[in-house]
């Protein structure tokens, strides 16, 4: 299967899906009466629509662009967020007071929540530990406990709270306050505010860049404009205009694009958020609500077998040859960051010490950490829990010029993720194997005794296993070039020097007469 990413609006009674990168519209799906604001699953599988004006929620299966199931919740419900293993659904009722959880794979509500007035926006933390809902007649923001489905926390915000979003991190939980204008910046581990952010007129929404964890974009209706927040500096650094009344954003996969429904003109604003800039614009049927962006199907399942049998495959493809090869079934990229990683200084040097290099090897996975524990709602994937260790070694040298080597790990990393994990016949075994790449971020701060070293470091999981796999073949390999046999140094180094192919005149004798590009 090729994925596709597309853009699923509502407009109407009804969901516009656009392909993301060709800005075409792909299919219009009719719904509920005034469908609100949609959200996808993780695992790309389904859209789930809250239809504010019928007291439901509609199912869309992304693959078939079709209605699978239509659940009645409670009152005028807003929105909706998703637990990261795509089983579970947490819907705003605005009307109600409530926010009703939804079993996904049997399209049933299995629980009511009751918790401040009005409530209009709800978000997850990544790890699934909590779920926050924002009570726009409360001023409050509600804390959810999923296990137990009871709240466990309020917390005061601005004016009519609206929008929210979780850092990348789970630390910290953005509360878009539209009758304040700005944005509360809220500690998630001790629920205390942090910061307020001035934004624009009549906030209403806001998305977080899954790429870049710095940038953050808040939707203000009231100024026809979107914020651009740094979650770093806690501020606004630049502000986007957009079309009329902006309502619902999210940003593509990849970081790349931001799409923004503005109702008040029947209009979509893609903006390149790596210039800040509007990329694009797309008339809308009708007065578009909210908008939710990803791609069709998990990117987390194998593609299938190329079809050799294809008349346009290539020409000089001869033939058909099975290898034995470790395929990847599965990948997936996390980033690592240690802020502050301190070493202590090698003894017997004299200080002061200086940074020479600090290299790293790649990681390796724990031996005893990998626990694989199957998920029943998402047949062949599984929760994947380790652990991996990247060695280092730090170079240093002292006041005397003496190098010294300092070897150890970074901190041990612990993973928790969703891959593609399936069952197995017991002779065929799936490994486990991860990639890294680690760098060092800013300069080295040194004290009497240590080195405090900002570290950052990719992380590439993957399911790989040795199979037999079948792939066009262009032949053997032609017969090689001869190989180049080394030099030998004559004796007397004058006999290179007078050849004049071997010793060229030097390019730099003379002064160069201008300034070139060279």
């Amino acid at each position: 299967m090729l994925f596709e990413t597309h853009a699923w609006v509502t407009l109407d009674n009804a969901v516009a899906i656009y392909n993301v990168y060709s800005d075409v519209l792909v299919a219009t799906i009719p719904v509920g009466i005034a469908p609100a604001f949609p959200k996808r699953t993780p695992d790309g599988t389904k859209v789930l629509v809250p239809n504010f004006g019928s007291n439901t929620v509609s199912v869309i299966c992304t693959a078939g662009n079709l209605v699978l199931a239509t659940i009645p919740v409670g009152l005028a419900p807003t929105s909706v967020a998703i637990d990261p293993t795509s089983t579970t659904a947490y819907v705003t009722n605005s009307g109600s007071g409530t926010v009703s959880v939804i079993s996904i794979p049997t399209h049933t509500v299995v629980s009511t929540i009751t918790v401040g007035t009005g409530p209009v926006d709800v978000a997850i933390a990544r790890d699934g530990s909590r779920v926050y809902v924002s009570n726009g007649d409360s001023n409050t923001v509600s804390v959810i406990n999923p296990v137990t489905n009871t709240v466990i926390a309020t917390i005061p915000v601005g004016t009519s709270p609206n929008g929210l979003a979780l850092s990348l991190d789970n630390t910290r939980l953005f509360v878009v306050n539209s009758g304040s204008n700005n944005v509360s910046v809220i500690n998630t581990a001790t629920n205390a505010l942090l910061s307020l952010i001035p934004v624009g007129s009549n906030p209403q929404k806001i998305a977080a860049n899954p790429v870049n964890p710095v940038f953050m974009y808040v939707s203000n209706f009231g100024s026809n404009s979107v914020s651009v927040i740094s979650t770093t500096g806690l501020n606004v650094i630049t502000t986007i205009p957009v079309g009329v009344n902006p309502l619902g954003l999210d940003v593509t996969g990849d970081g790349t694009q931001l799409w923004v429904a503005n109702e008040g003109d029947s209009s979509i604003s893609i903006i390149n958020t790596l210039t800040n800039t509007i990329a694009a614009a797309l008339p809308t049927s009708f007065p578009p609500r909210g908008v939710t962006v990803g791609r069709v199907g998990s990117a987390l399942s194998p593609s299938d077998p190329i079809d050799l049998t294809d008349p346009y495959q290539l020409e000089e493809i001869t033939e058909s040859v099975c290898i034995i090869v470790e395929k990847v079934y599965a990948s997936c990229l996390q980033r690592e960051c240690f802020p502050a990683f301190i070493i202590t200084l090698p003894t017997g040097g004299v200080p002061p010490f200086t940074f020479v290099s600090m290299t790293f090897s790649t990681g390796v996975i724990v031996p005893g950490s990998v626990v694989i524990t199957p998920i029943p709602a998402r047949p062949n994937f599984s929760r994947v829990q380790f652990t991996i260790q990247i060695p280092y070694t730090l170079t240093l040298r002292d006041s005397t010029g003496t190098l010294f080597t300092v070897t150890g790990t970074l901190p041990d990393i612990n993973k928790d993720i969703v891959m593609y994990f399936p069952p197995t016949r017991p002779e065929f075994d799936f490994n486990l194997r991860v990639e890294t790449r680690t760098e060092v971020l800013t300069s080295p701060l040194f004290t009497t005794t240590t080195i405090q070293i900002a570290i950052g470091s990719f992380v590439i999981t993957k399911v790989t296993g040795l199979v037999q796999l079948l792939v066009p073949a262009f032949g053997f390999c032609p017969e090689p070039p001869m190989c180049e046999e080394f030099p030998n140094i004559p004796e007397n180094p004058c006999i290179n020097f007078f050849d004049a192919t071997l010793t060229p005149f030097p390019s730099d004798f003379f002064p160069p007469q201008q300034d070139t590009c060279q």
